[in-house]
């Protein structure tokens, strides 16, 4: 299906905010630079209420930037459409990957992972980049809503022409009212009680729209007493 224009003054608001967005976040790169080397001075001072100060402020900063650059992919949806730079990729070896670049945050919260990987999984055509992006944002989420100490399944099979992944968190079971709102913009992420979410969540109106975008799609399944499973599709051959 062939993608409709934006009118002209849509596409230039839109090009507005972008523009006032990288403003904003580069102000935000100056403030984490500064709150680093703060943090560097006091590292020997042993005082904890204000290295605590600085790593909220350091946190403060993660989430806002991260907020930041997933509205400039959707303006970028938007505005421009987004474009897939596609190359054959062992999509277990990506999955082990961000795992790895995400295992101090599970470490942090005490939470167990565990991998169950089909064997022998064949190379697909996907875009490495927006499909790590992906997996980055889906298990960020499972540590956010999972308690600590709780546990995480990262899976994949092949079904039907395609790879099946799946994230299962050990948080509580989402409504089938809630499920519907997911995956629009802005939609708030509830975290467990230890956990605090500090506001909305861009990362899963994204991560539809990319997944959309290598064909395949993305859905949610309730866990019952044993938490969610946020599941997604990619085409075993994709041209």
């Amino acid at each position: 299906m062939q993608r409709q224009k934006l009118p002209n003054s849509a596409k230039q608001t839109l090009e507005l905010i972008a523009f006032l967005t990288y403003n904003f976040k580069s102000q935000l790169t100056s403030l984490n630079t500064s709150a680093s080397l703060l943090a560097e001075k006091l590292a020997s001072s042993h005082n904890d209420s204000e290295t605590k100060l600085i790593g909220n402020i350091m946190a403060s900063h993660h989430y806002l930037e991260t907020i930041i650059s997933e509205l400039l992919a959707l303006i970028k949806l938007q505005v421009d459409g987004l474009h897939l730079e596609l190359e054959p990729t062992n999509i277990d070896a990506l999955v082990h990957s961000v795992v790895d670049k995400l295992s101090p945050v599970f470490s942090s919260r005490e939470q167990s992972l565990a991998l169950n990987l089909a064997p022998a999984n064949r190379k697909i055509t996907i875009d490495s980049l927006r499909v790590e992006q992906i997996l980055h944002n889906l298990l960020s989420n499972a540590s956010k809503s999972t308690p600590t100490g709780g546990n995480i399944c990262v899976s994949t099979d092949s079904q039907a022409g395609y790879v099946v992944i799946k994230i299962r968190d050990g948080s509580s079971s989402i409504s089938n009212v809630k499920q519907n709102e997911l995956f629009q913009p802005y939609c708030r992420l509830t975290g467990d009680k230890d956990t605090k979410v500090p506001g909305p969540d861009l990362g899963l109106a994204l991560c539809k729209h990319l997944v959309e975008l290598h064909g395949g799609r993305m859905w949610v399944e309730n866990e019952e007493d044993n938490g969610n499973i946020f599941a997604f599709t990619l085409p075993l051959n994709n041209s």
